[in-house]
Order: structure tokens, then C-alpha cells, then sequence
């Protein structure tokens, strides 16, 4: 699958995978789907890893590639968690899922997805296990007006 990546304004969009890109806020597309965090840019380069975040979301195009279109949207909020809530691993799942709901692309097969290429993916040493990020997930998933930081309890 390709990653069709475009920095979306009134000039026609360009599908191209760019490296060491600064995207500004509410400019970035992936896979035909505006993303955005705020007013948090995003900067596209390789390094080791999917994303990151600190005062920008960043992320490596070439490892989102190859995931499904759903999971590399989820990785995004993911990291939009991050620089909303902090650190915490389950509170930026909680938001990612959250969001995703709200805007109507997760449901039950996609989240089945996600939860598949985590366990692919493994856990490394700041994320739970896939198994119990799963479980977690799908609590959050099924909860409505509930903060991310309720994620964490």
C-alpha cells in the first residue's frame, strides 16, 4: 500500500513521501485524511521508530507505509495525545481512540487491525504489553465522556 501524504491548501495536493518536512498545523494528509493536533506542526524525516512527539508530531514515513491507512492515523493521535496529556502511554491510546471514534473511522474491525500490528510491532520498553495496550484500548473504545486521563486509572 502506498502512503499518500499531501500538505492540503488551495494549491492542488501533492502525493509525495518528503523527508525532514515541516508540515504546519492542520496542513497534513494522510491517506486522504486531514490530520491535525491543535496547533502542533509536524515534521516528516527517518529516524528510528513510527513517531514522536515533544513540541512537534514526528513522524517516519517510511515505517507508516506499509500499515493500514486506520493504524497510521491512530499512531498520529496517538502522538497528538502526547502533547496534550503528557507521557503516559494509556492516556494518549485513550485519546487516539477517542478521537477516532468521534470522527467515525474506528469501529470494531479496524481496532481488531490496530491490536494485530501491535502485536506484530511488539511493545518495546515504554508501551504495555500488545495485549494489555489491547485490552485497554477497547476500554476506552467502549467509553463515552470519559478524559484521557480516566484512561490512566
Amino acid at each position: 500500500m502506498f502512503l499518500a501524504l499531501a500538505v492540503a491548501g488551495p494549491e492542488p495536493q501533492a502525493v509525495a513521501i518528503e523527508k525532514d518536512k515541516l508540515v504546519p498545523a492542520g496542513r497534513l494528509v494522510i491517506s486522504g485524511r486531514r490530520l491535525s493536533c491543535g496547533n502542533t506542526q509536524t515534521l516528516l524525516r527517518d529516524f528510528e521508530g513510527f513517531a514522536v512527539s515533544s513540541t512537534v508530531i514526528m513522524l517516519n514515513m517510511q515505517a507508516l507505509d506499509p500499515l493500514p491507512r486506520q493504524v497510521q492515523w491512530l499512531i498520529y493521535y496517538h502522538e497528538c495525545g502526547h502533547i496534550l496529556y503528557g507521557p503516559s502511554e494509556t492516556s494518549a491510546d485513550c485519546y487516539a481512540v477517542r478521537r477516532a471514534r468521534r470522527e467515525g473511522w474506528l469501529n470494531d474491525q479496524a481496532l481488531n487491525d490496530i491490536c494485530a500490528v501491535f502485536n506484530i510491532a511488539g511493545h518495546g520498553p515504554v508501551h504495555p504489553d500488545p495485549e494489555v495496550r489491547c485490552n485497554q484500548l477497547r476500554q476506552c473504545f467502549g467509553k463515552t465522556g470519559v478524559t484521557a486521563r480516566e484512561g490512566d486509572k
